[in-house]
């Protein structure tokens, strides 16, 4: 399957601005949605929304579709961007507002009917979550969807930060194969 979105980043490595655009009309829901989660506050995520996008046009040429989607480039862009945001505020991550309440999100037990509302891409994550060990999957889902340093994972755990830090790293290795 095509890559648009991989496509579209090229055109904007050529300064397109059209090609920019429809990126970002196409993508920017998305993007905000994950800003949203990690910030917990509108205004603040849709700053950095914008941010985030700055960085994506003037870094758009370093992304290279050899080792990833272009969505997951971008995800990760603007999730940096909220994180630095809250380390600068000082501020816990989502934390702050809701508990942490356990992997149910990340449920395989979905309906037939749900099925239809997730993406291909979010369908593919979660096979490949499935395939690693539970503490892995753990670490990985606690610091990339509520935003927790690695830090706060080693004391919410109560493991030394070594391991958390394997943990995560050993988990990317084996999802990468997967995703790609």
């Amino acid at each position: 399957m095509e890559d648009k979105y991989a496509d579209l980043l090229q055109q904007c490595a050529m300064r397109d601005q059209m090609a920019f655009k429809q990126l970002y009309e196409e993508t920017s829901p998305k993007l905000l949605s994950l800003c949203l989660r990690l910030l917990q506050n509108k205004q603040l995520s849709e700053d950095v929304l914008q941010e985030g996008f700055i960085k994506i046009w003037e870094k758009a040429e370093t992304y290279a579709p050899s080792k990833g989607k272009a969505m997951t480039w971008m995800a990760t862009v603007v999730r940096n961007k909220a994180l630095d945001k809250l380390r600068s505020l000082k501020t816990k991550t989502a934390e702050t507002e809701i508990q942490y309440e356990g992997l149910e999100f990340a449920s395989a037990d979905l309906e037939p009917d749900s099925l239809e509302n997730i993406s291909q891409d979010m369908q593919g994550l979660m096979e490949c979550l499935k395939r690693l060990k539970p503490a892995q999957r753990e670490c990985i889902l606690l610091s990339y969807y509520y935003g927790h340093t690695h830090q706060e994972l080693s004391d919410k755990l109560d493991k030394p930060l070594g391991t958390v830090k394997a943990w995560i790293r050993r988990g990317l290795e084996d999802l990468r194969p997967c995703l790609t």
